[in-house]
């Protein structure tokens, strides 16, 4: 049966493929090729094995491609993806490290603020531990018993300090809020010495207000004579930073009105401290003669008087009324033995009629210091002491500065 089998496609292969025989002629001879039935069919099938690889292989090469294309757009949606990532973390980077800077740049101004505002107020406690400061006594009384001011401030409740911020503080250290408590309690500092400041210099004026002189003059006459100079160093400072930022002018503006005040206050402790406000005799004494028109001891004729007369015993201490410089000491004619005493501001005292100088002229000497004794020297019907005050050159009433000056402690 498979021999038949083989017979009959054999015989088909040779119908369909018979042996065949190409012939070729050349320089007169011809020769031939004979190709057999199984040539012919092993052509043909290695013909169909390679188209069929032909047609493989195209097909193939095709979906290859079309698959590498594929991948090729996935490979470039995902590195599209992934630059939009990575362009948004870099914008997200960005942002963040510019917040990052605005926030340190602001906090880095907040703290140098603050450390400003601290400086500023040591130099203004600096500058008024600088101030003499003295102790004043209880404000001074009218003849009527009315009180002229009160020597501390009126309000009776003490600024307190802000709750929230005292709050705020306690429950966060953030730096932000440390600052801004530090800063609220700066404030009541300086409230705390606007206070101080304001009650001692009304206090001060009320005591001086006593002398009837007009205490602008006098305290600029006392800036005309001083020995001053130097550089001008404000106490309120501007940043160096190159944005040039300033302290918010609200502080500055209160430090400056506070540095004024305790200016004028030093002033006026100045004078307090160098005018004649002193008792001009250290014992127990009587006042025999007050200032302005009275009858001449010796004549009984109308006369001005222009100093007052202190009744003691012979060679009674005298003392010097305030700090100066001893300009006159000997003999003057109506006065006798005389000393004066320049002490700066315009002010000249006279003490007449002493029995003996202790001091020389170019002496300096202190309020309280012994400058001689009482005596009747001069022009004189007993022993006493005639005491005047010059100031700029006229006389005024010693009793003025003398009342002023018992509301002032006595250094």
């Amino acid at each position: 049966m498979f021999a038949s089998l083989k017979e009959a496609v054999w015989g088909t292969a040779q119908r369909w493929f018979p042996d065949r025989q190409i012939y070729h002629r050349s320089d007169g001879q011809v020769r031939y090729f004979a190709i057999s039935t199984g040539l012919q069919i092993s052509v043909l099938f290695s013909a169909a094995i390679l188209a069929c690889w032909l047609c493989f292989t195209t097909a193939s090469v095709a979906f290859h491609g079309r698959a590498l294309a594929e991948k090729d757009r996935e490979i470039y949606s995902t590195r599209a993806s992934a630059d939009r990532m990575i362009a948004e973390a870099r914008a997200s980077e960005a942002t963040a490290l510019s917040f990052m800077e605005s926030r340190m740049e602001e906090f880095d101004r907040t703290a140098y603020e603050f450390q400003m505002r601290h400086e500023t107020l040591r130099q203004l406690v600096a500058f008024a531990e600088q101030l003499s400061g003295q102790d004043m006594e209880p404000s001074p009384a009218l003849d009527d018993g009315r009180v002229l001011m009160a020597a501390t401030p009126a309000d009776p409740t003490p600024r307190e300090a802000r709750d929230s911020l005292v709050s705020v503080a306690a429950m966060t250290d953030a730096p932000e809020d440390q600052i801004s408590y530090l800063m609220g309690e700066q404030d009541n500092v300086l409230a705390q010495a606007e206070d101080a400041t304001e009650a001692r210099l009304e206090n001060l004026r009320a005591v001086l207000r006593l002398t009837g002189l007009n205490i602008e003059d006098v305290i600029a006459e006392g800036r005309e004579t001083e020995e001053q100079g130097g550089p001008f160093e404000p106490i309120a400072f501007t940043s160096v930073y190159s944005g040039g930022i300033e302290l918010d002018a609200p502080f500055s503006s209160r430090i400056n009105r506070i540095a004024s005040r305790m200016l004028e206050v030093g002033e006026l402790e100045a004078f307090t401290a160098s005018g004649p406000f002193g008792e001009p005799i250290s014992v127990p004494h009587r006042r025999t003669s007050p200032f302005g028109i009275r009858s001449d001891p010796f004549n009984h004729r109308p006369t001005m008087h222009r100093g007052l007369d202190f009744g003691a015993y012979r060679r009674a201490p005298i003392i010097a009324t305030g700090p100066g410089e001893v300009i006159y000491a000997g003999w003057r004619s109506g006065y006798g033995r005389t000393v004066e005493i320049d002490h700066g501001y315009g002010f000249v005292t006279r003490y007449a009629h002493l029995h003996e100088i202790a001091v020389r002229r170019g002496d300096r000497v202190n309020r309280g210091q012994h400058i001689g004794g009482m005596g009747s020297t001069g022009r004189s019907t007993a022993t006493h002491l005639h005491y005047e005050i010059w100031y700029n050159g006229s006389a005024i009433d010693p009793e003025r500065l003398l009342r002023a000056g018992q509301y002032v402690q006595q250094g």
